[in-house]
């Protein structure tokens, strides 16, 4: 069944797919199928923040692999992304110190790994995620492992924290897209409660791992474009781009 159209001020926009309840679903041929690419790109919020995904329950205390030593406590300690970092290297990239170090290494080993193998590693007692995330949605995090991870260190110096993209084209797509939420200066949202701020351009320079992720995948529980469908280049661009605002 199509999903229904909506009006919105005159604009047609549909409706985003439910959290957990569309894991998995599609009729096979049709147009509105989910392709790959969107559930490669929904793994990269699950890894990003599964509980935000699939409208979840926090986990109640610590991961029970969370290292003592580690800083973090909670809810935050089940996120992916909290020991094996926004640049996907744990223990070896911008997580090898500070208050986010664990000692944990990353998953660049599971790039190209056979899908299935993946959804095995993480379904194991170290991880234990078993009875946490759905099937179909660990399916969709393994593919993420496995073709969604770049090599950060291509598009990020990692000394300066400058993105390698150009500032022009980023901001093409910046003020075409991205502009129509977080407005043309990028301050729109404000990811913080006042009279703290922070906003687009805040992440991108403080730290541009996160920052790429989140525009290639988009923002687990909310409605944001992911530009994980084009080719890597154009969102480090962005990132550039947003480096300036």
């Amino acid at each position: 069944m199509v999903a229904a159209v909506m009006t919105v001020g005159g604009a047609l926009t549909v409706p985003l797919p439910a959290a957990a309840g569309d894991e998995g679903k599609g009729a096979a041929g049709h147009a509105h199928d989910l392709s790959n690419v969107w559930a490669m790109a929904r793994g990269g919020q699950l890894y990003d923040n599964w509980m935000a995904v699939l409208e979840a329950d926090k986990p109640k205390g610590t991961h029970p692999a969370y290292p003592k030593a580690g800083k973090k406590k909670g809810a935050s300690t089940w996120r992916c992304k909290e020991c094996h970092g926004w640049d996907y290297m744990g223990k070896d990239g911008t997580y090898k110190s500070g208050s986010h170090y664990t000692g944990i290494k990353g998953v660049r080993a599971m790039v190209g790994m056979d899908v299935k193998k993946i959804h095995g590693i993480i379904m194991d007692k170290t991880h234990a995620m078993k009875n946490k995330i759905p099937h179909s949605a660990m399916e969709k995090l393994a593919l993420f492992l496995s073709k969604g991870q770049v090599d950060n260190d291509r598009y990020i110096d990692r000394k300066s924290k400058v993105a390698r993209g150009n500032v022009k084209r980023g901001a093409a797509i910046f003020q075409t897209a991205c502009a129509i939420c977080h407005g043309f200066d990028g301050k729109e949202i404000n990811f913080k409660d006042p009279p703290k701020a922070e906003y687009v351009g805040t992440v991108c320079k403080k730290n541009p791992w996160e920052g790429l992720h989140k525009i290639r995948f988009g923002q687990p529980g909310v409605a944001m474009v992911a530009l994980a469908a084009l080719d890597i280049q154009t969102a480090v661009d962005v990132v550039a781009y947003c480096q300036t605002v």
